[in-house]
């Protein structure tokens, strides 16, 4: 072999090229959806407006917009894992444009919630990517101090609706805890001197161990007086898993199973607003018209939809209490059916498979831990929404992400996409 061969057979290779990001399945999803619910306001003999697409074209040109900006500052990570963000966030502006008008909280500004969402994804992407996301680490004091601020100023500022505190406009900001809360354990634990690979919860490391029942007590203590049972239910679950990743050791699940036990005992003891939820869990026959109402028309709801569902936009969402938020899988049952709803658990498995990939590829442990945490968040809200609609588990309060109304969810969980879209990039490389 010539020179000049032997010096062009070793020349590293370019990278790999990218493979372009396909809005298809995700238009096809959202035009075929829209056709129904419209088609079926029409039959109603409702009169359409331009006014009604509004929905379906800001979030066409807004998810044209993320993938251009994926595209021009050159994304290398998983195009599956963006596809399946795009396709569950047209299922959600479906879901919601279907109910609006004729479900409280659904109307005005919420049509620009996810676009926005999309603008927060983008923003967090920017942030997080290579390696950037790991100048956090060493923010996790402040990041836990902010926490506790944020349920405190709501406490103290906020304004109670239905049990619980909002900010202004309806927004709740102790949905940033979701970000928040996992940064600041990731943090603690990536730089605690003392080593908790292999403890398990009979041996933990002393000193930590007693900060984090000092710092964790007293989170869980503002969220109880806040009343945001759902939160503290969400943020405790998500401990659980980092204890186990950190730790690498099963038994910290014998905590879970403690703190369910205990928790359940002190609510139906001292807490009047969580004992009445656990008894409309237990019979909702006692009381069907009162308390035991939303679980009753929840599970009729998905009952009516039979295999194949009443056709979207063919269901009653105005007979099911919070429709929008904590029984939204209902709504959706009931007019997509049992089908429909395997097809959605199937989307947010794939989906939350590729955010645990993301937390397996980080070298880094803060970064690893950080990912595990937000991965734990979007999981612990799909496993217990739905599980509490059929009443596998006590209604909780807590939203199903980009289906449920609401724009601090969902902008809190594109902010945990766009975070997770960032660290899972991968520069890839062709051998020689």
């Amino acid at each position: 072999m010539s020179a000049a061969k032997k010096k062009k057979a070793s020349t590293p290779s370019k990278t790999a090229p990218r493979q372009s990001i396909s809005l298809s399945g995700s238009i096809l999803l959202l035009c075929a959806g829209m056709l129904l619910v419209l088609g079926v306001r029409a039959n109603s003999g409702e009169m359409l407006r331009l006014f009604d697409l509004l929905p379906y074209l800001l979030w066409l040109m807004s998810a044209v917009l993320l993938v251009g900006l994926f595209r021009v500052g050159g994304y290398s990570g998983s195009t599956s894992f963006v596809e399946l963000i795009l396709l569950l966030s047209a299922l959600g502006v479906l879901v919601r444009s279907r109910m609006e008008g004729s479900v409280e909280g659904l109307q005005g500004w919420s049509q620009l919630v996810q676009p926005l969402g999309f603008f927060w994804i983008g923003v967090a992407w920017v942030f997080s990517r290579k390696g950037r996301v790991n100048l956090l680490r060493f923010l996790w004091p402040f990041s836990f101090v902010a926490s506790l601020a944020i349920v405190a100023g709501l406490v103290l500022f906020g304004n109670r609706f239905r049990g619980a505190f909002y900010g202004p406009g309806g927004l709740t900001p102790s949905e940033l805890l979701k970000i928040l809360v996992p940064l600041a354990l990731a943090g603690f634990f990536a730089s605690s001197n003392q080593k908790w690979e292999g403890r398990g919860f009979w041996n933990p490391p002393a000193g930590q161990m007693i900060l984090l029942v000092m710092g964790w007590g007293t989170l869980c203590g503002l969220l109880v007086f806040q009343r945001d049972l759902g939160l503290l239910v969400l943020l405790s679950l998500m401990l659980v898993v980092m204890l186990i990743a950190v730790s690498r050791s099963w038994s910290w699940g014998v905590l879970l199973v403690a703190a369910v036990a205990g928790g359940g005992w002190l609510v139906m003891t001292y807490l009047d607003h969580g004992a009445r939820r656990l008894e409309a869990w237990l019979n909702p026959f006692a009381d069907p018209t009162g308390s035991g109402w939303q679980v009753l028309q929840g599970l009729s709801g998905l009952y009516a939809g039979g295999l194949t569902g009443t056709g979207l936009g063919a269901g009653r969402p105005d007979r099911l209490p919070i429709a929008g938020s904590d029984f939204v899988y209902a709504v959706y049952g009931e007019e997509v059916g049992y089908l429909g709803c395997l097809l959605l658990l199937l989307l947010f498995a794939l989906l939350l498979r590729r955010c645990a990939g993301v937390a397996n590829l980080q070298k880094e442990a803060f970064a690893g831990l950080f990912a595990t945490g937000l991965t734990a968040v979007v999981a612990v809200q799909v496993v217990v929404n739905i599980a509490g609609v059929v009443t596998l588990v006590p209604v909780t309060g807590i939203t199903l992400p980009y289906i449920s109304q609401g724009g601090s969810s969902i902008w809190v969980t594109s902010i945990q996409f766009g975070l997770l879209l960032g660290m899972g990039e991968i520069n890839v490389r062709k051998k020689k």
